[in-house]
């Protein structure tokens, strides 16, 4: 939600919403993997799971045809802005893109859903509730323990995972880097924890409050393009440094790039661009 920085940025969150970082195999059967999904958060009866297949089809086929030629061409921009050097400006461009892509697809899927989600009820949003809190202690204990030596060494292996995704082996100065960015920041992961959480107390409540559909559909999408409104100040203005300071390491790191690192962001970029471009242009199942 990644790696010369760009990759990290743009790759990671444009793929993670195509799926193109899986096989093209996975994303094809991408929507069996959200019924699943669906099912396990929501605790659907026959004939909610029965209303919600063929709308996690259509939404499939909607992204298949209207976002992957966008991750393609976006992707196809990445590796040429990372073969000549990443700039603040191609930070910039990076960030702005993924958050609008992610919106995009993010309130889309609320609008399509909620004639189904408005229809949960009680014991179903119960159940939604608990496995928001199952998932929330499984972050906190990985990535928040109160001991301050696990809690660093887990977000910082995290953040590094992601930077080798796209370099590559990173050298013991490339490595500090990102130590000292991580430990610096590490206030974001706490407060971005929090507006998470708020999120999901929002969305449940949405649920509960409005039960029709088109009313339902227009305050999910509000939730997702603008989430702003719901933010506190503190994490807008902490989210805003880190963007900022996130940007600044990238470029840093981008300049220490060795030539075999630069070719593997560059290759790994091209290669999912490549992936989207394909997955758009063809039809589920077919070769």
């Amino acid at each position: 939600m990644k790696k010369t920085a760009l990759g990290l940025l743009l790759a990671g969150g444009a793929l993670g919403l195509a799926a193109c970082s899986a096989t093209r195999v996975a994303y094809d059967n991408a929507d069996t993997l959200l019924r699943f999904m669906a099912a396990s958060y929501l605790d659907l009866d026959a004939a909610q799971s029965d209303d919600l297949a063929p709308r996690i089809a259509r939404f499939h086929q909607w992204h298949r045809a209207n976002e992957l030629p966008v991750y393609a061409a976006l992707l196809r921009s990445a590796s040429q802005r990372a073969a000549e050097g990443i700039t603040a400006e191609d930070v910039a461009w990076g960030v702005a893109n993924v958050r609008l892509r992610y919106r995009r697809f993010a309130a889309k899927a609320a609008e399509d859903a909620a004639p189904v989600l408005a229809t949960l009820a009680p014991p179903q949003l119960a159940a939604l509730e608990h496995k928001f809190a199952e998932n929330n202690g499984k972050y906190t204990k990985e990535f928040l323990s109160s001991n301050d030596n696990e809690r660093r060494r887990r977000q910082l292996k995290r953040m590094l995972e992601r930077f080798r995704d796209f370099a590559g082996e990173l050298t013991p100065d490339q490595e500090a880097r990102i130590g000292r960015f991580a430990l610096a920041r590490e206030r974001h992961v706490a407060l971005r924890f929090a507006d998470r959480q708020r999120w999901q107390r929002d969305f449940v409540a949405a649920l509960r409050r409005e039960r029709r559909p088109e009313e339902l559909a227009r305050r999910l999408a509000e939730m997702f393009e603008k989430p702003e409104l719901r933010r506190s100040e503190e994490f807008i203005r902490e989210d805003a440094r880190w963007e900022e300071d996130l940007g600044r390491l990238i470029v840093d790191l981008d300049r220490s790039l060795s030539p075999k690192q630069r070719a593997h962001v560059v290759r790994r970029l091209s290669d999912y661009a490549e992936d989207c471009a394909v997955l758009a242009g063809r039809k589920k199942g077919a070769a």
